[in-house]
């Protein structure tokens, strides 16, 4: 029985295709590919990112992507292969006037074992910041008493008036909507909040999130995903697995 890299690299040069020339496509590395084909998973990824390259270099070479998807995750399986967290490197970006981080939402993120050291570390710097909490209370205790024993006059001089606040941006409403079964995960870069975790979607199931600035999308299969801002329209830049912004 072939293995999961014999199928690929068949496939592959079925195509007539060469390593470089099915990176340049997929905008996979040829490195990965090349392990993939020597069936071998063993990468410094996450399983989910493994999953989502295979899947879509399976789907470039017209084979089934779901069959090879689960073929990787029993090989993951005998290998070991511990879960780590998803990184925030951006996979792809996209500007509009007016983005996609996404991992499975059956699927824990281990944040795994932390050493005595790191530990160590962790208090150490929870000590300081506990610390510098109590300096800023006392400080601003101390502010409270010196402006109570201000003279009374200082009260009655007229109070400069406040500048303009600059208004923030009105929030816009972000509706993905499933042409074909997907999962998805929106995360707002301004404070890192999760509006979407790993949201599986069915084909014609909608999400809407209320769009804050700039958002960060991870989608696994970006063709079957449509996108609206406000009603209006916007090209996924993406067919398979991958991540971009939305401004």
């Amino acid at each position: 029985m072939q293995t999961i890299g014999e199928r690929l690299e068949e496939a592959r040069k079925r195509k007539g295709i060469s390593i470089r020339e099915a990176a340049e496509t997929t905008k996979i590395r040829g490195d990965y590919l090349q392990k993939f084909e020597a069936n071998s998973f063993a990468i410094d990824l996450p399983p989910l990112y493994i999953r989502g390259f295979v899947r879509s270099y399976a789907r470039f070479l017209e084979l089934d992507p779901e069959r090879f998807v689960s073929d990787v995750d029993a090989a993951l399986a005998r290998e070991g292969k511990p879960q780590r967290r998803e990184t925030r490197e951006a996979l792809g970006r996209v500007e509009f006037g007016g983005e996609a981080r996404a991992s499975d939402a059956g699927e824990p993120v281990s944040t795994g074992g932390r050493s005595a050291t790191e530990q160590a570390l962790l208090m150490k710097f929870g000590l300081l910041g506990g610390g510098a909490l109590i300096v800023i209370v006392i400080i601003i205790l101390v502010i409270n008493v010196l402006s109570s024993r201000s003279p009374a006059k200082a009260a009655q001089q007229p109070a400069p008036q406040p500048a303009a606040v600059a208004q923030a941006d009105p929030a816009q409403t972000l509706t993905l909507t499933a042409v074909e079964p997907t999962r998805v995960k929106v995360v707002q870069d301004l404070d890192g909040a999760v509006l979407l975790n790993n949201v599986a979607l069915a084909r014609g199931e909608a999400r809407t999130v209320k769009k804050q600035g700039k958002l960060l999308i991870t989608v696994e299969a970006g063709k079957n995903l449509r996108m609206e801002v406000n009603g209006r329209s916007y090209p996924v830049p993406l067919d398979g697995y991958g991540r971009f912004a939305l401004d």
